[in-house]
């Protein structure tokens, strides 16, 4: 089949491994051929599609060759497109363990440059630094740069009011402030709001948002509505996490191994490291110490490796409580 046929038929096709395997088919032509205008368009629709199927180390290879032409003034790739495709690569670079603090600050800091050498808006870029700061447990620097997000004026870049929303209410429940958690996210959870990943992400957190609040009606209701929608998806491993925690706090054993047992494979395979641990770490005080010996080990190791890197103890003391 012709390479420029297959760009036609992915475009009517649903963002999934099959897909992805025929864009990639593609990018191997077109590379082969100096077609980059092939090249470009095919990368940018596996940046989306990586995102949807949860393969952020594979986005990750494909903005970088695109950020790389785009910075050889090739022309052929949109200006617009690549800063909006930087937010989803920066939010996931602190997800790999093998990614220093270093290089976790190069590329925000470069991400700073290119929204203001193009007189964008930085709040997305301090949106990314508060999530990135929520991610590596750093509690001081997330607040700062929650408060410069939210009094940045957005612009065309910034994310919906859904995703902002959500991300705030997180934010707070990152910091304990579990009743302002509650009013932000209240829109999502009544269903007045959503989008793509709204309310799937927002179930997860809430459920234990309402479950420190002793509101146990409303935090079973949010797993009951969430885990249909995250159950084995590979890019929702972070609010299946929360969830799975919840089960664990209330005490919902049986609930608890069946959801680790459904969704162990896609655990285990995810590239995101750090939606490996969350997982690992809320399934840990149910693990069988002789047969799940390897999983506990894969915890433990995993949360020194983190915290080694982030210079702090914040998921070794979540892995205590």
């Amino acid at each position: 089949m012709d390479y420029l046929n297959v760009i036609e038929i992915a475009w009517n096709m649903d963002d999934t491994p099959e897909k992805e395997k025929l864009l990639e088919q593609a990018i191997t032509i077109a590379d082969k051929y100096n077609d980059l205008k092939t090249s470009v368009e095919a990368r940018e629709m596996l940046i989306t599609s990586y995102m949807t199927t949860g393969f952020p180390k594979k986005q990750l290879q494909a903005f970088s060759w695109l950020i790389n032409k785009w910075e050889e003034g090739t022309g052929c790739i949109d200006t617009y497109d690549l800063l909006w495709n930087y937010k989803w690569i920066s939010e996931n670079v602190s997800t790999f363990e093998e990614v220093s603090k270093e290089q976790i600050n190069n590329l925000l800091t470069d991400m700073k440059a290119k929204y203001e050498q193009q007189n964008f808006s930085l709040r997305p870029y301090y949106k990314v630094c508060t999530l990135t700061a929520i991610q590596m447990g750093e509690v001081e620097n997330a607040i700062v740069f929650f408060e410069k997000w939210t009094k940045t004026e957005q612009d065309y870049l910034n994310d919906c009011s859904a995703c902002e929303t959500n991300d705030q209410a997180y934010f707070y429940y990152f910091i304990k402030d579990y009743e302002q958690a509650k009013k932000l996210a209240t829109p999502i959870i009544i269903e007045e709001m959503s989008c793509g990943e709204v309310p799937h992400l927002t179930y997860g957190f809430m459920a234990l948002v309402y479950l420190e609040l002793d509101d146990i009606k409303m935090a079973q209701h949010c797993f009951d509505e969430g885990y249909p929608l995250v159950e084995k998806q590979t890019a929702l491993i972070l609010s299946l996490s929360h969830l799975l925690k919840y089960l664990v706090l209330t005490e919902q054993n049986e609930k608890v191994r069946e959801v680790i047992d459904t969704n162990k494979e896609i655990v285990l395979n995810t590239e995101s490291d750090l939606d490996r641990l969350l997982f690992l770490q809320a399934a840990y005080p149910l693990f069988d110490q002789e047969k799940e010996a390897d999983l506990i080990e894969m915890t433990e190791a995993l949360t020194a490796k983190f915290d080694a890197r982030n210079g702090n103890n914040y998921y070794q003391d979540l892995l205590k409580k």
